[in-house]
């Protein structure tokens, strides 16, 4: 008898271990965050247009320094400028962005995604702001885990959609709808075409790292619309190539780039309706780089480089692309080019042109 009380005893011991034990290790399960969302995530399946930014990769690099000098300043017509309205500016607090059309779009649907240092709180008290000082007022409604938030001054419907964690979502009509269904799985997400044109895009080893990325699946009702409103001007034998181009019915383009002293990199992939196409579309590539590079505007401007080192294969069906040329250079045409058009940012911000000077 007293074996046994011994023996009772541990098992009571034993069984009390394994109860904290489990119940230590079903707090840990249960209460781990939940695997953050990919910002693809929020792509439908039916999307022919995806567009992805790494806003804060590409904010880094000298290429954007021209850009983002030449928009600084800006205000939205009628509200003034989006950081006054809101208390902070959204926009410069952006990681990525996600931009995706349905195949539909004509019926103006569009939708975009975007992660970056900001709250849920943060970006619905800035809509509402923004409602307010465009003389509506913030209509809001739930779909899922998300909130929804519509200016009533809008005539478009545009509405946010906020949730913990983002991604956070803008969009118009059934389309932000079924991006709320794809990021919370209820609905099947990006094609599969995409993720292959991405894969096919992805960087090689040593490569600058991809800061934009734009895939497209091109349906052929599209093209044949196209191919009827160009009518005759695809009759003769110098527009083959521009035939073959509507034969194109996958797309993909893809920027790397880096810091001040890095490289950028551009690549595409196309697939073509048949191999005879994509050989179409490479000599009209050639043909289009061979007489920009005799350019001497653009010789002037900087992009020699760039285009000297475009190369275009071919593999059956399928064409690849790519150039590359140093950062710093690229980042000084897109400056000279600014100035040429008028839209380069002067000192203090203004892009007025400079006064006339007076007559002695």
């Amino acid at each position: 008898m007293l074996w046994s009380g011994r023996l009772t005893q541990r098992r009571q011991f034993l069984l009390f271990f394994a109860l904290v034990v489990g119940v230590t290790l079903g707090g840990y399960v249960l209460g781990r965050p939940r695997r953050s969302t990919s910002i693809l995530d929020a792509v439908p399946r039916d999307a022919w247009l995806v567009v992805t930014v790494d806003v804060a990769a590409l904010r880094q690099s000298p290429l954007a320094q021209p850009l983002l000098a030449a928009g600084a300043g800006k205000s939205v017509p009628g509200l003034g400028s989006i950081s006054d309205a809101c208390g902070f500016d959204p926009v410069a607090r952006i990681r990525e962005l996600l931009v995706t059309s349905p195949e539909n779009g004509e019926r103006g649907d569009f939708g975009v995604a975007f992660t970056g240092d900001f709250t849920r709180d943060e970006l619905v008290r800035c809509a509402e702001k923004i409602a307010h000082a465009s003389g509506g007022s913030p209509v809001t409604s739930t779909h899922g885990d998300y909130t929804l938030l519509e200016n009533s001054a809008d005539p478009n419907h545009t509405r946010g959609a906020y949730r913990d964690g983002g991604p956070f979502l803008v969009g118009r009509g059934a389309w932000m709808d079924a991006m709320i269904d794809a990021v919370e799985g209820r609905a099947e997400r990006m094609a599969p075409e995409h993720a292959a044109l991405r894969s096919a895009l992805a960087p090689k080893a040593g490569g600058p790292a991809q800061a934009i990325v734009l895939t497209a699946l091109l349906p052929a009702s599209i093209r044949e619309k196209l191919k009827g409103q160009l009518g005759t001007e695809l009759g003769s034998d110098g527009d083959k190539a521009y035939v073959s181009v509507l034969a194109v019915s996958q797309a993909g383009v893809a920027l790397g780039t880096g810091g001040a002293g890095s490289a950028t990199a551009l690549s595409a992939e196309l697939r073509c309706e048949t191999p005879a196409a994509c050989d179409e579309v490479k000599a009209l590539l050639e043909r289009k780089r061979l007489g920009l590079s005799r350019d001497l505007g653009v010789r002037l401007v900087g992009l020699g480089p760039l285009l000297d080192s475009l190369k275009v294969d071919t593999h059956g069906p399928a064409l690849s692309a790519s150039a590359s040329a140093a950062t710093d250079d690229l980042a000084r045409a897109i400056q000279r080019t600014l100035d040429f058009k008028g839209l380069g940012a002067r000192k203090g911000g203004s892009t007025a042109p400079p006064p006339a000077a007076s007559t002695p």
